[in-house]
This record gives structure tokens, C-alpha cells and sequence, in this order.
């Protein structure tokens, strides 16, 4: 059970205030705390200070919003153990808001207690002026926390906790849980937000009851097969027949992120590391990444050759399933638009595949969670993203939730076994079933895995709906990143001027060299975000293809962009 911290809207003073904020200063090692995709991550050590100041932030940004609640969730995710960081929630459960992000970061890095009062007091009479009170206080504040593994999160957590309390906020301590559940208890709590067809339950019981009630559902549209041999600790006691899952490398194991989740497997094409386990069947598997808020899928064939379904596989899985039961009700696709999201990231064989195949709306997005999920939400009704590494979702709109309305008038008193009524309770089945809010690693799994069974599928078959193009990925050290800017999408360099027609002449010759009907070869590159180095992209239909555009790309790079150090080796011993 949480423990709730009553608040009374009320902050301490700001001598106190000062106090607490000059008890954790910012590291004079550190020039600056900046934001990433969701939050702050750095080395465990340098955290106390910007801890604080977000524990203060959150309870302000519930202020701003007129006491919606919203959630700080310590973890460092894929990162190895000495690290760790934060990850803000907003009251809809998502991400912090893109303009709040900026309050974020000058609250960070405020050099002094007193600057940081001033921002504070900004915040404070924001809040007022938005949602006064009749008795001059702020508005009612509520801010949900919740903790991973790592030895040095329970202390970050309380300092989370003590600075949003300092500001009279109801703090309400979950304890150790993953990401995706932060996020879920968050958009739960606010339940004016949340679509009727969901179930509203804030707590952690609740999180699964969801999850277990939909899974099942979904599986009994199956017309009573018999299920695939998978397993689910989800289920483990609470509905009959649902099947059980074998979890391994639980924490203690072995070393926090050491060789295994679903970072390691999706980036070093190689299965994870088994701890404390052996004569697990490998014909079906999951990794979920340090969070929980990714997962990708892998096997063992029967030579022992290894397979990954990544993201992209996912997309494709989750999108042709979806579009399929939505024709089953509306043929023309006329009620709602459905759509995938991708990056430049996105293997180009997937990317045909839905076009061709699927026959869906493909949109390209800048990389970062953050970009393809407001772009799923701006764009479709059904917006569906998954990157490559396994982080994803589903969005449903408001015109999904009227279609499924008028679906249910129309269908009532037909035969519960015709197409069109299975399709129904189907789609039904998936705004609970989907968390919605963030990625979602056991939501993602339950729901690609009641996929397959639905279809009879193993992950063999999935996996042969299309061949990936091979890829090389590769870095190169500049002395200023800054000099190299992309279009929205990261596509396409637009300085330096001369970038793009090189790296387009590379492409277009390799296309010569390879010839055939396949996709074209491409690449792209893209300033790092947290390094003076630019990151590269590139596939072909061959990985020596591959990885020579890689090669003749890190090059250009080098030439044009003011590489530092050595010139980059060639990834093959004759590049073009």
C-alpha cells in the first residue's frame, strides 16, 4: 500500500525554504543540469541538489494545473548502477509538458537559494492567478512518487518527498514500482481525464487487475483454442487459465543492467545473459529494459541461430491487427484514421511493409519519445509507435471511442460469433489493455502476445512478415556539434550546405552498385544530444553495403563538419 502524506497547500517559509535548498547545492563539478526525453540522469551523486528543486517543481506543477495530480518517478532505466535520475509525469500521465520543461531546468540550475526562490515565486503566482483560492493559498497539490532497485533511490526518493512536502503538497509514496506504473497510477488519479471505456483503479493491484481482466478478454475472442505455450506471472493466481510466465534475472541476480534487458539485446543483436537459471526454453522470450517501459521479443531457432522482433516489428504486428478489426466493422475506413509513427531510425523494410502491406499511414518524427508520441496523438485517431528499441504505444483518439459507441448501437442483437461483433470486442478490449500514458513493457507484451495467439502465430512466423534491411550505426567526433542541424524529422542535414548532396551522392551510388528491386539504400546523420559528436545511420541491402555507406558517410562527417581526433576506419576495406 502507498503511504500518503496529507498536505494542507500551505509551504514552509523561505528562510526554511532556503535552508533545504542550500543543504543539497549544485555539484561544482557539473556545469549545468540538462533535460532529457523525460527527466534528469547523471551519476547518482550529483543528484541531491536538482532532486530537491523537482520536488518543489512537482508540487508547483500540480499547483499550475489546479491540483491534477502528477508523478516523479526515480529510476535510471537502462543505465548501469552508479546512476540514476527522474522522469516527470503530468496529470494526463504522459511526459511534462514541452513548456514546462524549460521552468524545469532554470529551477535546476539556479546558482543560488535566492534565484531559485524567484523562480519559485513565478511558479507560485502563475499557479495563483490560474486557479485562485478564497484564501489566498495555492491550489490543492498532489504529487505521486514512486522508486527502482537501485541502493541510492530510496534516499532521492525522500528528498523528492521532504522538498514537495516543504511546499504543502500531498505526497503519496508508491514505493518501489516500475515506470509505466508511476504513469498509470498518475493518469488513474485524475480520473477526469480518463475515457469511460477504462476502468479507473490508482493503486498497484489495480494496475494489474486491468491489465489481467483485458489480456483475458482479448484471448477469449479466440473462439476457445487452445493457447500458445507462453507464460504470464502476471496471471499467476488471479484468472484461470491464463498462462504462466517464467521471469529470470530478477533483482540481486546479478549486476543492475549487466549483458541483459531489452537495451542490450535490441542494440548488441545478441540474447541476454541468464542469471541464476538454466534449462529455460528459449523458443519464446521477452526483455524488458531497467524501467520496464520497453520490451522486444527474441528466440532460438532450432539450430540455435538467435532472432530479435524489435519495435518495428511490434508496429507493424500491432498495426496490422488493429486496422484489420477496424475494417471488419467499417470496410471503407471512413470513422477513423489509423497511422503508425516512426523515425529515421525505423528500418526501411518496415516502413514499406506498412505502406504496402498493411496499407496504413506512416509518419517519420524527430527521435525521442517525446516527438513520436505527440505526433501519434496530433495525427490519428488510432496512432500506433514503437521505436526500434521497444519503447511504444497505442493512442486512441476521441473519434476511436465515438466509432466504438455507435459500433456497439449498431451490432447490438447480432450474433455474438459474426466477424464484425468479435472485431468489436476486440477493440473494446484494447484502451485497458494499452497504456496509453507511456510505453508499457508488460501491457506491450500482453498485448503482441494475445495477438499471436489469435492469429496461431509463434515468433518464427511473426517474424517472417518481412526481412529488416541491414544497418551500421556508428559516431563521429566533431569540435562542435552544433554546426550540423536536420530538417523536423532528422532526415535530411540542411547545414553545412554541402552535407546532404554528399551524403545523397553516396546513397545513389550505392544504389547503382547493389541494383536489384529492393528498397534504396539510405543513411542520415544527426548531432548527438549529449556529446560534441554526430551520430550516423545507415542500410543497404547487404551489410557490407551497409556498412560501407556507414563508412563513406563518418567520412563526409569528418571533412565537412570538423571531425576531431584521427580520421574514422572504414567499417570495410574498400569503401565507395
Amino acid at each position: 500500500m502507498p503511504k500518503i502524506y496529507e498536505g494542507n497547500s500551505v509551504p514552509i517559509s523561505k528562510a526554511e525554504l532556503a535552508t533545504l535548498i542550500d543543504a543539497y547545492p549544485k555539484p561544482a563539478s557539473l556545469a549545468e543540469y540538462s533535460y532529457g526525453t523525460a527527466g534528469f540522469r547523471y551519476e547518482a551523486s550529483l543528484l541531491p541538489c536538482v532532486f530537491v528543486r523537482m520536488g518543489i517543481f512537482s508540487a508547483l506543477r500540480s499547483a499550475s494545473l489546479g491540483g491534477e495530480e502528477v508523478g516523479v518517478m526515480i529510476t535510471a532505466s537502462h543505465n548501469p548502477e552508479p546512476d540514476n535520475g527522474m522522469k516527470l509525469a503530468d496529470s494526463h500521465g504522459g511526459m511534462l509538458d514541452a513548456d514546462w520543461e524549460a521552468h524545469a531546468v532554470s529551477l535546476a540550475n539556479a546558482p543560488t537559494s535566492k534565484q531559485t526562490l524567484v523562480l519559485m515565486d513565478t511558479l507560485i503566482q502563475y499557479a495563483k492567478g490560474h486557479h485562485p483560492t478564497k484564501d489566498g493559498t495555492l491550489p490543492k497539490m498532489v504529487v505521486h512518487v514512486g522508486r527502482d532497485t537501485r541502493s541510492h533511490s530510496p534516499h532521492l526518493a525522500a528528498l523528492v518527498i521532504r522538498a514537495a512536502r516543504a511546499m504543502g503538497a500531498t505526497v503519496i509514496d508508491h514505493g518501489l514500482v516500475s515506470t509505466p506504473m508511476l504513469h498509470h497510477f498518475v493518469m488513474h488519479a485524475n480520473g477526469h481525464l480518463l475515457p469511460n471505456i477504462i476502468p479507473r483503479r490508482c493503486n498497484e493491484s489495480g494496475y494489474y487487475e486491468i491489465m489481467a481482466l483485458s489480456y483475458a478478454a482479448l484471448l477469449r475472442t479466440g473462439g476457445g483454442r487452445e493457447r500458445l505455450t507462453t507464460t504470464s506471472k502476471l496471471a499467476e493466481g488471479s484468472t484461470k487459465g491464463l498462462p504462466l510466465l517464467h521471469t529470470v534475472n530478477y533483482p540481486g541476480d546479478g549486476p543492475l543492467n549487466d549483458s541483459c534487458g531489452a537495451e542490450f539485446v535490441q542494440k548488441q543483436q545478441l540474447p541476454p545473459k541468464l542469471f541464476k537459471v538454466s534449462g529455460v526454453s528459449k523458443e519464446y522470450m521477452t526483455s524488458f529494459d531497467g524501467d520496464a517501459d520497453r520490451v522486444v521479443f527474441h528466440y532460438e531457432d532450432e539450430s540455435g541461430k538467435f532472432h530479435l522482433l524489435d519495435g518495428d516489428k511490434i508496429a507493424v504486428l500491432v498495426t496490422a491487427f488493429i486496422q484489420e478489426e477496424i475494417r471488419c466493422i467499417d470496410p471503407e475506413e471512413q470513422a477513423v484514421k489509423c497511422g503508425v509513427v516512426q523515425t529515421a531510425y525505423a528500418n526501411g523494410s518496415s516502413t514499406l511493409y506498412l505502406k504496402n502491406v498493411v496499407k496504413t499511414n506512416v509518419v517519420i518524427a524527430k527521435t525521442g519519445v517525446k516527438f513520436v508520441h505527440a505526433s501519434a496523438h496530433h495525427n490519428f485517431d488510432v496512432g500506433v509507435y514503437f521505436e526500434a528499441n521497444g519503447h511504444g504505444t497505442v493512442l486512441f483518439g476521441p473519434k476511436f471511442y465515438d466509432f466504438i459507441a455507435a459500433a456497439d448501437v449498431r451490432l447490438r442483437g447480432t450474433r455474438r460469433q459474426d466477424r464484425a461483433n468479435i472485431a468489436l470486442r476486440r477493440l473494446r478490449a484494447l484502451p485497458a489493455l494499452v497504456n496509453q500514458s507511456v510505453g508499457d513493457a508488460m501491457s506491450d507484451m500482453l498485448l503482441v502476445d494475445a495477438i499471436l495467439f489469435l492469429k496461431g502465430w509463434d515468433l518464427s512466423t511473426w517474424a517472417k512478415l518481412y526481412t529488416d534491411m541491414p544497418s551500421k550505426q556508428a559516431k563521429v567526433k566533431v569540435a562542435d556539434r552544433t554546426v550540423i542541424t536536420t530538417n523536423d524529422n532528422e532526415t535530411a542535414a540542411v547545414a553545412p550546405v554541402s552535407l546532404q548532396s554528399a551524403l545523397q551522392s553516396a546513397m545513389n551510388m550505392m544504389a547503382s552498385q547493389e541494383g536489384g528491386n529492393g528498397p534504396k539504400p539510405r543513411c542520415f546523420v544527426r548531432p548527438s544530444g549529449t556529446e560534441d559528436a554526430v551520430r550516423v545511420y545507415a542500410e543497404a541491402n547487404s551489410q557490407r553495403g551497409a556498412d560501407s555507406l556507414a563508412s563513406e558517410a563518418m567520412m563526409l562527417v569528418y571533412k565537412l563538419c570538423g571531425g576531431v581526433g584521427s580520421p574514422p576506419k572504414s567499417f570495410v576495406a574498400n569503401k565507395l
